[in-house]
């Protein structure tokens, strides 16, 4: 499956269980909408420490190589590829949570 940085929940849950192909659209946005506020918490957490997760460490790696930090044109070039997939890798691991979270709902949900 490609990556996309944006996952329709709907789909995807639509896929992942047939038996929810029939239901109104409003039963899974009901789903959804449960899981993204049981996960809000550690989406926040996420949200503010994945930048220092790997920006401190690829800062302490470069300044001890001799790239002063701000100053050179690879230094921002590698602060703006690690911002970069810094951001896939949240969006990656937010939808993960909430996947593994819409798969408790529904697993709790059927009798």
């Amino acid at each position: 499956m490609a990556f996309n940085s944006k996952l329709n929940y709907t789909d995807w849950l639509k896929t992942e269980y047939p038996q929810l192909k029939n239901s109104s659209s409003a039963e899974t946005f009901q789903y959804i909408e449960q899981a993204k506020a049981d996960t809000k918490t550690i989406t926040i957490l996420l949200v503010f420490f994945m930048p220092f997760a790997l920006l401190y460490p690829m800062n302490h790696l470069l300044t001890s190589y001799g790239f002063a930090p701000f100053e050179s044109i690879f230094y921002w070039c590698m602060f703006l590829a690690v911002t970069f997939i810094g951001s896939l890798l949240m969006s990656k691991l937010e939808s993960e949570i909430i996947k593994r979270k819409l798969r408790h709902l529904l697993k709790n949900s059927q009798p």
